[in-house]
């Protein structure tokens, strides 16, 4: 059980409803996970859905972006994103392989030295907020600036993500394809 109620459509504003519109008629994902929070304000829900949206259309692969969900969900033990990102991720094509290493704060065997990159950014700005003078370079050689900054986006979107869904209280569904290990 949650710690904040769903709100039903009657309860919410006109704002609100507004947005429940738009995004029941966008992606139909509405009334459970971090949106339960996100609902009771309208404003704060718009905003995260249109950053949703951007991440689907950004300069980093939905692969990359997985990786960056799955590590800042980890960091945060969200164990609701981690089940949901991992559902994302795996229909994103990300090896399994790599799901698991990230579970298991191991690291991954990639393939592409992007999305090896992508993974020690993330890494690098999850452990110490920062990136280090060989760090920032590494990621600016190898991402370039665009792709960086929309990586520090990203890790602050699914920071935002995780820490709704542990502050709403909301569980994994019992049929995940993994759960995260704490």
């Amino acid at each position: 059980m949650t710690r904040i109620p769903p709100l039903d459509r009657e309860e919410m504003n006109e704002a609100q409803q507004a947005i429940l519109d738009k995004v029941a008629g966008n992606t139909g994902r509405i009334g459970f996970g971090p949106a339960i929070g996100y609902a009771y304000s309208a404003e704060v829900w718009r905003l995260h859905n249109e950053s949703s949206t951007h991440l689907l259309n950004c300069s980093l692969t939905n692969p990359q972006v997985r990786i960056i969900s799955l590590m800042t969900v980890k960091h945060w033990k969200a164990r609701y994103p981690w089940s949901a990102q991992a559902k994302q991720a795996i229909g994103a094509g990300l090896d399994m392989d790599i799901i698991e290493a990230i579970n298991e704060g191991k690291q991954p065997d990639f393939k592409d030295d992007v999305d090896a990159a992508v993974y020690a950014a993330t890494k690098e700005l999850l452990a110490t907020g920062n990136l280090s003078d060989a760090g920032f370079k590494a990621a600016q050689d190898t991402l370039g600036l665009v792709r960086l900054v929309e990586l520090i986006h990203t890790i602050g979107h699914f920071s935002t993500t995780a820490m709704m869904a542990n502050a709403v209280g909301v569980e994994p569904p019992e049929d995940a394809a993994t759960f995260l290990k704490t």
